[in-house]
């Protein structure tokens, strides 16, 4: 992951610089005071001036989130005063998948058109056409080898980023995924289904689990530097058999500790329907991640009324509402009632709300103005090794030309 300071690639493509210098071209005359580009991750490529500050760099993540969850939306911008401001345009491939973003510092009257819609000009849609197939072009990855072995196969951690619908804070928030076969394409959307049911019968004492939170834990420790400077939070599914295992919890402590990583890092998601079968050793691992400092997650939430006791847990943060709720809400006016009630619900709490399974712009743009918080969906934002989050971390100083 990219930091404000220090965001660039080791060798900048030159295919990729002659954009940029074309782009500036382009826009002589305009009143454009800097130019940027950055990647799919925020990381800057190119910049005309000088380095991107930590209000630019909140900005750029700002807009790729906005970017991506409104795949006709052109532009995104945010006025600093005096007619001067920040306008991020979209890098699409023709088949609209997002590759990363030009940014330009500019005064908006000279850019012409509206918010939305600066520049939208036939011969500049081209230039960030042939932006983004440069970026796609150069953009690092990292292979995914597996980390680990459970029953006999290898595990590799994949990470889904849930994307903001409103500005809540810096850091970036990632689900915990498992998959099995990396040589297949297809498996990044799918889990190891046999695998995870194994997981869930009592008698399997989290094996599973452990084997995902210790390479989590692994991964999390080579990485404390940059996660100290651009925060993250990681949350892990925990299977049946690990919430019915008392020995669990010494075992997540103990790999908290021998990896010297931060707790608030770490979190764990807990089905609703786990939290109604298990409802005294939900409330039990509930307090343990309290007493160490984990976060909690409530997945498939639907407010019902037996699961309502532990949301005086401290240690409850965050609300996944169910998808069958979430797909339901822009047909039946019952299930938008209980979207916006958990919804609001979440806000009473403090607590941060998730919609899953967000499939169209007007579903995203209705959850946005009840409330919610993030949006999560492979439409969205497809997983990703998490290994690749360091592949594309990029130390070098930012290229000034």
């Amino acid at each position: 992951m990219p930091t404000p300071e220090n965001t660039t690639i080791k060798s900048l493509p030159t295919k990729v610089e002659e954009i940029a210098l074309e782009i500036g071209a382009a826009l002589s005359g305009r009143g454009i005071y800097r130019t940027s580009i950055h990647d799919a991750t925020g990381a800057a490529l190119w910049n005309s001036d000088t380095t991107v500050d930590e209000a630019e760099f909140s900005f750029v993540l700002d807009a790729l989130d906005a970017l991506a969850l409104e795949p006709s939306r052109l532009s995104f911008e945010r006025e600093s005063g005096k007619g001067r401001g920040l306008v991020a345009f979209a890098a699409r491939d023709p088949r609209g998948a997002l590759h990363g973003a030009l940014v330009l510092d500019a005064n908006l009257r000279s850019l012409g058109g509206r918010t939305g819609e600066r520049l939208a000009l036939p011969e500049f849609a081209r230039l960030l056409h042939r932006l983004a197939l440069r970026l796609a072009g150069s953009k690092p990855r990292a292979k995914a080898v597996p980390l680990a072995e459970h029953d006999g196969l290898g595990i590799t951690l994949y990470v889904q980023q849930l994307l903001k619908l409103k500005s809540t804070g810096r850091t970036r928030r990632y689900e915990v995924l498992l998959r099995t076969d990396t040589t297949d394409a297809t498996m990044a959307s799918e889990a190891p289904k046999d695998m995870l049911a194994r997981a869930e019968d009592p008698a399997s004492g989290g094996k599973l689990d452990r084997v995902v939170l210790g390479e989590l834990c692994s991964w999390l420790a080579a990485n404390r530097a940059q996660l100290d400077v651009e925060p993250a939070a990681f949350t892990v599914n925990l299977s049946t058999g690990a919430l019915l295992d008392e020995s669990f919890m010494d075992f997540a402590e103990k790999a908290l500790r021998a990896a010297h990583v931060n707790p608030r890092l770490l979190g764990f998601e807990i089905r609703e329907s786990q939290c109604r079968q298990h409802f005294d050793m939900a409330q039990r691992f509930m307090r343990f991640c309290e007493k160490v400092g984990f976060q909690v997650v409530i997945d498939d939430f639907t407010f019902h009324s037996d699961v309502l006791p532990l949301l005086r847990q401290r240690a409850v943060r965050m609300l996944k509402i169910d998808a069958s709720l979430t797909v339901a809400a822009l047909k039946d006016k019952v299930a938008q009632a209980q979207v916006a009630a958990i919804s609001h619900g979440s806000r009473v709490l403090g607590m941060h709300c998730v919609a899953k399974r967000i499939e169209s712009p007007v579903a995203r743009q209705w959850l946005s103005a009840i409330g919610v918080d993030f949006a999560q969906g492979y439409l969205l934002e497809g997983p990703l090794p998490i290994t690749e989050l360091a592949a594309l971390r990029l130390t070098e100083p930012v290229r000034r030309v």
